[in-house]
């Protein structure tokens, strides 16, 4: 087994590029097919007008629509497909980036991070180089809030044990997943506007097309497009004066007036949303066609039918509904519309999918998103296959890991520890010297902690756990709009840490060099006390300090594991191996490093 799958996806990446090229050329021929056909029939439509052959400029247009509409549709099949492969070569190529630790491309979901979490600022969850890059392929906002929402929140024993199932069902297909992901990439992905997009639309539904839903434009959309017909019949067998024509015609378009607002407001609010819509339907097409074994898989699925219809299917009759609507300015949309009130008929069709499916969509939505969701993480545990999924322990205050390494550092940098903190009140103290490894180690932790309890494989080869509530402290920072110092900020946190305490669940917390902004005795006597408080209550965790004083306290007190990263000099280079050591630490290193830098002089 190897530490990434990384070539799987450059052999893909290569097959894909060549996939792509091929569909580039057919969807430019379909292209000039569709421009030759239009210009044949405008050519023709012109002579005819100019002849006054009325009778040859109607049939034209009967010819016409068929083929040129099967052209369009065969050119739009080519383009999408041309978007899923392009889709898919992305995919595959930020999996390789993932691979090498390149994440500076990859979407960040640095908007998700905020400052008062009690974890999220200091574990680099969000942002460049954070976990929710590592984790995260979708493309559809409700994917991603839910994922962020699972990285920010501790799951369930059962949820996990639920989602570890699932995870494992969906690794074995990594086509499927892949289609899954490329099918979100289409549409207007930047437009966060969409993000709950069906939802939205039916709120806009009701707010703005309330006025169309009544007897008159019922009576109307039928009654109008039969005078039309009527009349044109007329004029083409009775001989009737082709002016008769024009009274439909006024009577229309001064009906269309009425609609012309709304329709303008829907074609500005949600311009693209017949290619989003798209996507979502084939999203939800992969996921009704696959069959599942594992009982949150299955149940997600049977949530996609409703009686009578699918999911797709209905997202399917929307999209169409509102491309129709959308297309107005077509040159052919124009003449049909004045003459048989295409626009009253979309409309209302549009009011009565919303009367029938009202009820299912947020279903329907919260479905597709928690199946994508867990396809991402079955993405992440294909490819890093020596990942483990956790095991959840029934007793309270367990934490046991064996070759646990940080899963944002490359797979041929990595440095693995075995690490255990069991019992409650336990406090692993560690000191260490400078750049030796101390601040990476208590991310490793927290990281891989945010890992098991929401479900994914972790960094290890063994990792056991009862659930806890995580605490951090390790970036406090001063503000100056606020006029607080980075000490008063910390102490701020520790509060935080000391009010959570008293809500009474189990809390695993971690503190990077605690009290680094007052002089050393004020930090000697805060940390006595601190550790004081935090070994007699409901908690474990680890503090780091350069303060090896405190190492002493193991002597007195059992509940206190001394734990520490040392470094080496040799040939007047600083040596780190990272590795963790059960003792406080026996080396030292600022004199050495300032020596360097030309702080001290030799």
């Amino acid at each position: 087994m190897t530490e990434t799958n990384a070539s799987f996806f450059t052999t893909r990446v290569e097959t894909l590029h060549a996939e792509s090229q091929k569909l580039e050329q057919k969807a430019t021929t379909l292209s000039w097919i569709r421009v030759c056909s239009f210009l044949v029939f405008l050519v023709a439509f012109i002579y005819f007008a100019n002849t006054r052959e009325i009778q040859s400029m109607l049939l034209s247009v009967v010819a016409f629509v068929p083929v040129f509409g099967w052209v369009i549709r065969k050119h739009n099949q080519a383009k999408f497909g041309l978007t899923q492969h392009q889709a898919l070569l992305v995919v595959n190529e930020n999996e390789i980036k993932r691979a090498n630790g390149a994440f500076s491309d990859l979407d960040n979901g640095l908007d998700y991070l905020g400052t008062n979490h009690a974890y999220a600022p200091d574990i680099d969850l969000f942002g460049s180089n954070s976990l929710f890059q590592l984790l995260v392929r979708s493309k559809l906002s409700g994917t991603r809030a839910l994922i962020k929402n699972w990285l920010l929140h501790r799951s369930t024993k059962n949820e996990i044990e639920e989602r570890h199932a699932a995870i494992q069902e969906l690794s074995t297909d990594t086509e499927w997943r892949q289609n899954l992901t490329a099918y979100g990439y289409h549409g207007d992905r930047k437009n966060e506007k969409y993000a709950n997009v069906v939802v939205s639309l039916i709120q806009w539904i009701d707010l703005k097309l309330s006025q169309i839903d009544k007897p008159f434009w019922n009576i109307m959309r039928f009654i109008m497009p039969a005078a039309a017909l009527t009349i044109l019949a007329g004029i083409n067998i009775l001989g009737w004066p082709y002016q008769w024509i024009y009274l439909p015609i006024l009577i229309n378009l001064a009906l269309l007036s009425i609609l012309f607002k709304p329709l303008m407001d829907l074609t500005n609010e949600f311009g693209n949303i017949a290619d989003f819509l798209k996507g979502y339907e084939h999203v939800i097409i992969e996921i009704e066609k696959k069959s599942f074994e594992s009982p949150l898989l299955t149940r997600l699925h049977d949530q996609l039918k409703t009686k009578g219809q699918s999911a797709s299917s209905a997202i399917m009759r929307l999209r169409r509904i509102l491309m129709f609507l959308l297309s107005r300015a077509n040159i052919l949309y124009l003449p049909f519309n004045v003459l048989f009130l295409l626009d009253v008929n979309w409309l209302l069709l549009a009011v009565q999918w919303k009367k029938k499916n009202i009820h299912h969509v947020q279903n329907w939505f919260d479905a597709v998103h928690q199946i994508d969701a867990l396809s991402d993480l079955a993405s992440f545990a294909y490819a890093n296959p020596t990942f483990t999924f956790p095991k959840l322990s029934d007793t309270d205050h367990v934490l046991v890991a064996e070759q646990m390494a940080h899963p944002l550092i490359k797979s041929t940098q990595r440095v693995s520890n075995d690490f255990t903190l069991s019992g409650k009140g336990r406090l692993g103290l560690v000191t260490g010297s400078n750049m030796s490894g101390k601040s990476t180690f208590l991310r490793t932790i927290g990281i891989n902690l945010v890992l098991a309890q929401m479900g994914a494989p972790v960094c290890a080869r063994k990792f056991e756990l009862s659930l806890v509530q995580l605490f951090t402290s390790m970036r406090t920072q001063d503000n100056l709009e606020e006029n607080v110092s980075s000490f008063y900020a910390e102490l701020k946190r520790l509060k935080q840490l000391l009010d959570l305490l008293q809500q009474g669940e189990p809390i695993f917390y971690m503190l990077d060099e605690i009290l680094k902004g007052t002089n050393s005795e004020d930090r000697h006597k805060g940390a006595l006390s601190l550790i004081d408080q935090l070994i007699k209550e409901n908690c474990r965790g680890l503090i780091s300090t350069h303060d090896i004083q405190l190492s002493a306290l193991s002597k007195d007190q059992p509940n206190i594991q001394n734990m520490s990263f040392n470094s080496s000099i040799v040939d007047d280079e600083i040596i780190f191996d990272y590795k963790l050591s059960l003792a406080p630490c026996g080396s030292f290193n600022a004199s050495k490093l300032m020596e360097k830098m030309g702080i001290i002089k030799k």
